[in-house]
């Protein structure tokens, strides 16, 4: 848990209730009134370890789709305006942004092509996602990637990719911040802030 944010995350609760479960289990039988209400405690406790166990997973399988979704758009743009395969682009990608030793983004996938690499790291200058809450008529959040890119100094450019994307297909974290009324939540890709 964040010491400044007095709200257990899933994961505090995942772990706390399994640590309860391990604890009855340990302790003796003698000290409950009944055996069959232990049993039922426990079961109970099991189910709930289970249940957060199922969400957390859920909550990683929807960050994980969504990062190589942003990628993905990066990489095809990329590709597009270098004239470089897309599959190799995509693949810098994830190493420019520090992703490289995430084995869900980068199973199966070639090293990287160092060439494609050392191109991508002079073109592109920054990358930031923005996701905005329902604005006027439209109803689903907006996901907008920025790229800032060019040859040179002199020859900068910002490319954005704006997308719809349901609440649903959104991480939890980012979907409350903007059922929140944020307004906007916002990453930098690359380079990483430190």
């Amino acid at each position: 848990m964040n010491k400044t944010d007095p709200t257990p995350s899933l994961d505090d609760i995942h772990d706390t209730l399994a640590e309860i479960v391990r604890l009855v289990e340990r302790g003796s039988a003698d000290r409950w009134p009944n055996p069959v209400l232990r049993e039922l405690v426990l079961t109970l406790l099991r189910k709930l370890s289970s249940l957060t166990g199922h969400a957390l997973k859920g909550m990683r399988d929807a960050e994980l789709a969504e990062t190589q979704a942003v990628y993905g758009l990066v990489a095809r743009k990329t590709s597009q305006l270098l004239g470089l395969p897309e599959a190799d682009v995509y693949r810098a990608v994830i190493a420019m942004c520090d992703d490289a030793g995430n084995p869900a983004l980068t199973d199966g996938l070639p090293p990287v092509d160092p060439r494609v690499a050392d191109k991508l790291s002079r073109f592109l200058v920054r990358i930031t996602v923005v996701y905005r809450g329902h604005e006027g008529d439209r109803d689903t959040p907006r996901r907008s990637v920025r790229m800032v890119h060019g040859h040179s100094p002199g020859d900068l450019r910002e490319t954005e990719i704006s997308q719809d994307v349901g609440y649903e297909r959104l991480p939890d974290d980012i979907r409350v911040d903007l059922m929140k009324d944020a307004g906007q939540v916002q990453f930098q890709l690359f380079p990483k802030r430190v």
